[in-house]
C-alpha cells in the first residue's frame, strides 16, 4: 500500500471522527505545536528549551497563550497528528507535509515557512567497501520511516543512479525503514552497511560507528513549518504571531550560534534522557542552514521524487500549499 493510501485512510478517519475538542471551543488559549528530537528542528529545540527555562520565545509573541509541545519520531507521524487534529502547527519534513496536502486535496495542510536546509546524509559502514552507487546493488539502506523526507531522498538518489527499489523490499537495492537510534545500534554492531538519516544521528553514527558520509545535499529542504488549515483559518492573529516569532527566532539562532547550540544540546538531553555533548551539536551545525525561505522548486522536486518512488499519486498545485496571511 502506498504511503499516499495510508495517509488517505488516516485522513478519512479524522474527517469522520473529529477530535472531542471542537474548533473554537477554547479559542486559542493553548496552541499545540509539534517537532522531532533532531538538530534539523533547531528552532523548535531552542524554543522548547527557552520555555523550559522560563524564557519562552513563542510565548513572548502570544501573551496569555500556552504553547503545548508534542514530540514525533518522524514526519508521517506528525502528519497523522495534523489529520487527527491533535496538533495545530508543527515542524515537519517536506515530503510528509506534501503527502498530507495531497491526500486531503489541500484541505488539511499549509506551509508557513522554511526552517532548515541540509543536515541529512547517506552513511556507509567502514567495513562495507561501498564507494559508489553501483556498490549498493544487492544490498540494503536503512531510512528512518517509510515516506519520510530521507526515505524519499534515498529512493530518488537510487533511481537517479539507475538502481531500483520497491515498497515491498525488492529491486536492486532494499530500502528498510529503521529508526535512527536503531541505525546507530546496528551500525556499531556491524549489522548495517548503510543508512540515510539526519542530524544528530549523522554525526553520532559517523563518530561512534566510524561510518563514512557518501552523500550530502546541503541545499535540500529538510524541515519546514506547517499548520493545520482549519486552525489557521480560525486563528489568523495567532498564526501571524507564530510566523513572526519563527522568523525572529531563526534570525536570533543565526546571530547567536554558540548559545543556540548549547540550548539544542540541553533540550536534546531532556527529550532523550541521554547526555548530548555540545561538541556533537557543533559538528552537526556545519551541515545545516536555518532559514525561513520556502524553495518552491525544491518542493516540486520532492513531488516528482515521491511519484517516481510510487509513494505519491496526484498532488494539487504546490503553490496552493503556501499559507498566505490574511490582511490585518
Amino acid at each position: 500500500m502506498k504511503v499516499l493510501q495510508i495517509l488517505a485512510l488516516l485522513a478519512a478517519v479524522s474527517f469522520a471522527f473529529p477530535s472531542c475538542r471542537q474548533e473554537g471551543e477554547e479559542g486559542a488559549r493553548t496552541i499545540r505545536m509539534g517537532s522531532f528530537p533532531n538538530i534539523t528542528h533547531v528552532q523548535a529545540l531552542v524554543a522548547r528549551n527557552m520555555s523550559r527555562t522560563g524564557e519562552g520565545w513563542f510565548e513572548r509573541y502570544l501573551p496569555g497563550i500556552t504553547i503545548e509541545w508534542s514530540t514525533f519520531a518522524a514526519g508521517p507521524t506528525a502528519a497523522e497528528a495534523i489529520f487527527g487534529r491533535t496538533v495545530d502547527v508543527t515542524y515537519i519534513g517536506p515530503s510528509p507535509a506534501i503527502n498530507a496536502y495531497a491526500v486531503s486535496s489541500g484541505r488539511e495542510m499549509r506551509l508557513l515557512a522554511g526552517a532548515v536546509n541540509g543536515g541529512a546524509a547517506l552513511l556507509v559502514a567502514p567495513q562495507s567497501g561501498i564507494t559508489r552507487a553501483e556498490d549498493f546493488r544487492g544490498r540494503s539502506i536503512a531510512t528512518p520511516q517509510l515516506g519520510n523526507t530521507q526515505d524519499v531522498s534515498c529512493r530518488a538518489w537510487l533511481n537517479e543512479h539507475g538502481l531500483t527499489c520497491t515498497l515491498e523490499g525488492g529491486g536492486d537495492v532494499r530500502v528498510s525503514p529503521t529508526t535512527s537510534s536503531l541505525q546507530l545500534q546496528l551500525m556499531k554492531q556491524g549489522k548495517l552497511e548503510a543508512c540515510w538519516t539526519v542530524e544528530p544521528w549523522v554525526s553520532l553514527i559517523e563518530q561512534a560507528a566510524g561510518a563514512r558520509i557518501l552523500v550530502q545535499e546541503p541545499q535540500v529542504v529538510t524541515t519546514v513549518l506547517a499548520g493545520r488549515v482549519n486552525w489557521l483559518q480560525e486563528h489568523p492573529a495567532e498564526a501571524r504571531a507564530i510566523l513572526r516569532a519563527h522568523e525572529d527566532l531563526t534570525r536570533w539562532i543565526l546571530e547567536h550560534p554558540k548559545e543556540a547550540q548549547q540550548r539544542v544540546a540541553d533540550e536534546l538531553t531532556q527529550l532523550t534522557q541521554t547526555p548530548v555533548d555540545p561538541r556533537l551539536v557543533a559538528s552537526a551545525w556545519k551541515r545545516l542552514t536555518p532559514t525561513t525561505a520556502l524553495d518552491i522548486d525544491n518542493l516540486r522536486q520532492f513531488v516528482r521524487d515521491a511519484q517516481k518512488a510510487d509513494l505519491l499519486d496526484r498532488v494539487p498545485p504546490i503553490e496552493g500549499m503556501i499559507y498566505t496571511l490574511p490582511s490585518p
